[in-house]
């Protein structure tokens, strides 16, 4: 059996006005034949995990393209459509295969597709006919009927952070193989939920949505069901159906798979009200951290999220951890290639005049003016060691740690999401010796942090990643939703 695989992968911030452009794809992963199963092997990915189920089933695995940018901007309608007509002459060239792994995101929006995974999808059905497409999308995915018609099967991670995506890999390849020995005919049902939720509330980490994840996998032990998957959606995108989801897989059983979607949907539809915001002002945090010699404290930043399209250089907590004295504390990170380059050419062991971050959207505060001591200088390159993304590499670029009083700041060249504790300790600094820790990320952090921190602290800032959902000006979203339209009913 032979089973082609690949990746256009993006998680697409309509709101705010950085273009996603081909050179940011093939800056941070661009793999094509060998060097993707090289890249990914014995990593905590999903296409770790096609790769490894697929070597246990003696499955040859064709690899074709795979391709992920950090989320920002819309992408560029060129961009998209030279990466994909890559990825399909790969796959035309592929030879005869069995099926069709897609490792997707489901929020990827580019000029002129608000739903570019469907156009994805239909275009690989278009080529490879009735052969079957599993394809594996992120629990932030914006899922479409499109992409519910044109794939066999869909699977999404069941956590986030997300820790199961290597599970889901091995998942998604024993489906494929199953379908393609002619050992399932899968049926799948679809549920639009008309539910917007901010991405603190989708941690599966917290109760409200263990509870949901417990409810989908007793679902799963359903006789008959093969998969089924929660999907909360990516509020950040401004397309008619960002939101919730469901979907059930069944073998070959309608009635099954349309009865169980609905009692999902509706199970998370009456829990609506209870995605509601916990977000408290920096000030509130910085005197709730002072008020206890314990630490360290997370001052989690989800609205300047690197992971979700958020600039990573928002200036808001560096400004008041400086202006409040703030002893033992690190912000991680900011993103500012001219702070690096000047803190760089004055060298380790000088202090230098900057002006730190706010240089790219102005809803993330303005630059802050300081004079820093250069600690150390590194090239960025950090191995993950967590829970989630386990052996995989991350770039920050070339990097520089500058210490303004007691606060220590990581300025690197590149945006990356700080979920790993590993992005600290690469630059030499231990996170269980300070006593505050800023992070720009949402949720993803806690996979790694939560064994660490005496507490942690959702911070209320501005940006184009808030989950504050009333502070966006939506134009396509489809309407009535919930909680943007409170009189909204549905019936699964």
């Amino acid at each position: 059996m032979r089973i082609a695989t690949g990746c256009i992968g993006h998680e697409t911030n309509t709101f705010t006005s950085v273009p996603t452009t081909l050179d940011d794809f093939k800056q941070l992963a661009y793999h094509t034949g060998d060097e993707l199963i090289s890249t990914f092997a014995g990593t905590g990915t999903m296409t770790g995990g096609y790769i490894q189920r697929c070597a246990e089933l003696d499955i040859d695995l064709a690899p074709l393209l795979w391709t992920f940018a950090t989320p920002s901007g819309v992408v560029e309608q060129q961009a998209y459509e030279h990466l994909k007509a890559e990825f399909l002459d790969r796959l035309n060239r592929a030879g005869k295969i069995d099926g069709v792994l897609l490792d997707l995101h489901g929020a990827m929006v580019t000029q002129n597709h608000a739903d570019a995974e469907g156009d994805l999808i239909g275009a690989v059905r278009q080529l490879v006919g009735d052969l079957p497409i599993v394809t594996t999308l992120d629990l932030h995915a914006n899922i479409t009927a499109e992409m519910a018609q044109q794939a066999d099967v869909i699977i999404g991670y069941d956590t986030y952070p997300h820790t199961d995506m290597y599970e889901r890999g091995l998942e998604a390849a024993r489906v494929i193989y199953d379908i393609a020995r002619g050992d399932l005919r899968p049926t799948m049902s679809y549920r639009q939920i008309p539910l917007l939720t901010g991405p603190p509330s989708q941690c599966t980490m917290k109760p409200l949505m263990a509870g949901a994840i417990d409810y989908l996998h007793a679902l799963e032990e359903r006789p008959g069901v093969v998969s089924a998957t929660l999907s909360m959606g990516f509020p950040f995108a401004d397309i008619r159906d960002a939101g919730a989801s469901v979907l059930v897989v069944t073998s070959d059983d309608r009635q099954l798979a349309e009865q169980c979607a609905a009692e999902c949907a509706s199970y998370i539809w009456d829990r609506r009200e209870k995605f509601a915001l916990d977000h408290i002002p920096i000030e509130e945090a910085l005197k709730r951290a002072n008020s206890t010699a314990e630490g360290p404290f997370i001052l989690a930043e989800g609205a300047d999220n690197p992971g979700g399209g958020g600039p990573c250089d928002g200036t808001f907590i560096l400004r008041a951890l400086i202006a409040a004295d703030a002893q033992d504390a690190v912000v991680a990170i900011i993103a500012d290639p001219q702070s690096v380059e000047q803190a760089i050419q004055a060298g380790v062991g000088n202090k230098v005049d900057l002006e730190v971050g706010g240089k790219t959207l102005p809803l993330h505060g303005e630059p802050v003016a300081l004079r820093g001591y250069v600690r150390g200088i590194f090239d960025g390159r950090v191995v993950y060691k967590g829970a989630m993304a386990r052996g995989k590499l991350g770039q920050m670029g070339r990097t520089v740690v500058l210490q303004v009083g007691g606060v220590e700041i990581i300025l690197t060249e590149e945006r990356l999401q700080p979920f790993d504790a590993e992005v600290i300790r690469s630059v030499g600094i231990e996170p269980r010796d300070r006593k505050l820790i800023a992070l720009k990320s949402a949720v993803h952090f806690r996979a790694d942090f939560t064994p660490l921190a005496h507490e942690i602290i959702e911070v209320d800032t501005p940006g184009v990643h808030s989950p504050d959902l009333f502070s966006y000006d939506y134009k396509n979203l489809r309407r009535p939703i919930y909680p943007l339209d409170g009189g909204t009913t549905y019936a699964a």
